[in-house]
This record gives C-alpha cells, sequence and structure tokens, in this order.
C-alpha cells in the first residue's frame, strides 16, 4: 500500500484555506535550517494535501519502496517512529516522538531508498502531504521555493546524521568503559568476521 493511498480524506469543517494558512504558519515556525519567506512557504503549502490518520495506523512502515510518496508535515497529534529491532522476535522500538510541526518522510521526498523507519500515529493526527510529483511541480513553478525546501532538508538530515555520529561515539565511549578488554580494533574485527 502506498503512502498516498492510505490516507483517508478529510473532510474538514473549514475551507481549504485556513489549512493552507495552518500549513504556511507551521512552515515559518521551522528552526533556522527552512528559512522560507511568507510567499515560498505559500508556495509549499498549497501544494500540500491536508489528512487524517486514526491512532494505531502505521502510516509509513520501515522498508516499504518510497517511490512516488512524500513527505509530511504534522499539523495535529503525536506520531511514534518506531525501528525494527534486529532479534529474533522482530519487536519495534520507538526512537521519538514528533509533535505538531515535524516533518516526516522527508528522506523518501529526497530519494527513491526504502523508508528507514516506521510512523505510527499514537492519537488520531492530521498531517499536511507534499507528494514527490507536487514538489516536481514545486520545481518548476516555484525554484527558489523547492531549492530551499531540499537545501533546508539537507540541512536537517545533516544534522540528524551529526547527532546520531555523537551518541554512536558515546555508546562505544560507554561500551569500552564497561567491556576494558574490547576496542575499536576487535570490534571492527568482530563486524567483519560477521557480514563475511
Amino acid at each position: 500500500m502506498s503512502l498516498l493511498s492510505s490516507f483517508r480524506a478529510r473532510k474538514p469543517a473549514s475551507a481549504t484555506a485556513a489549512w493552507t494558512e495552518r500549513i504556511v504558519d507551521a512552515l515559518l515556525q521551522m528552526p533556522a535550517w527552512l528559512a522560507l519567506s511568507r510567499t515560498e512557504a505559500r508556495a509549499v503549502a498549497e501544494r500540500m494535501q491536508v489528512r487524517t490518520m486514526p491512532a494505531g495506523s502505521a502510516f509509513i512502515r520501515q522498508g516499504d519502496p518510497a517511490p512516488g510518496s512524500g513527505m509530511m508535515l504534522l499539523l495535529d497529534g503525536e506520531v511514534a517512529i518506531e525501528k525494527k529491532g534486529s532479534g529474533p522476535q522482530g519487536d519495534s522500538l520507538v526512537v521519538s516522538l514528533a509533535r505538531p510541526g515535524a516533518l516526516l518522510g522527508e528522506m523518501g521526498i529526497l530519494n527513491d531508498a526504502p523508508r528507514s523507519a516506521s510512523c505510527v500515529a499514537s492519537t488520531d493526527v492530521v498531517l499536511a502531504l507534499l507528494s514527490s510529483q507536487a514538489l516536481k511541480d514545486l520545481v518548476e513553478q516555484s525554484p527558489h521555493a523547492a531549492a530551499k525546501l531540499a537545501l533546508g532538508i539537507a540541512s536537517r538530515l545533516a544534522e540528524q546524521l551529526r547527532s546520531t555520529s555523537n551518541k554512536l561515539s558515546t555508546l562505544s565511549a560507554v561500551t569500552a568503559a564497561m567491556h576494558p578488554t574490547l576496542d575499536a580494533a576487535s570490534l571492527t574485527g568482530a563486524a567483519r568476521r560477521q557480514r563475511g
């Protein structure tokens, strides 16, 4: 099931223009990595579709293909970001909780790699979806806004990569402190043996 087909259409009580304004405001409140002007934010917002998902729905699944899907801006509710465990039971681990204003699935809009995590609605949620096709339209009709959006997403992903690298470094130091006989060379050798 594709991301687009997993959404059911929202029937908002207010006009579409009200949702557009709400999306514009959310985009303008993003951290510095997404420095859109009001006009650019409106160009993005006008191409987004508002959708709802009931609590408990997994609307992005780790490992699913991303082609033709998109990214979402969480407008209302809370979403659990989950990663599959590597154990025999395959349990999922909640790695973070997304709240209104969070972007979800943004890696999938930049490349066609399989989804890196699952997104499960912890509560009923309202999302604004920017499909891959809508991004292509944005590139053609508002290239400056599209470039700023893409650079902003890339900057956010770089921040996340840096944070993950720092966490791995800390985890390595803790592991080394707990097991003084383990060092980087023995860990690297063990990893090679597992792959080979």
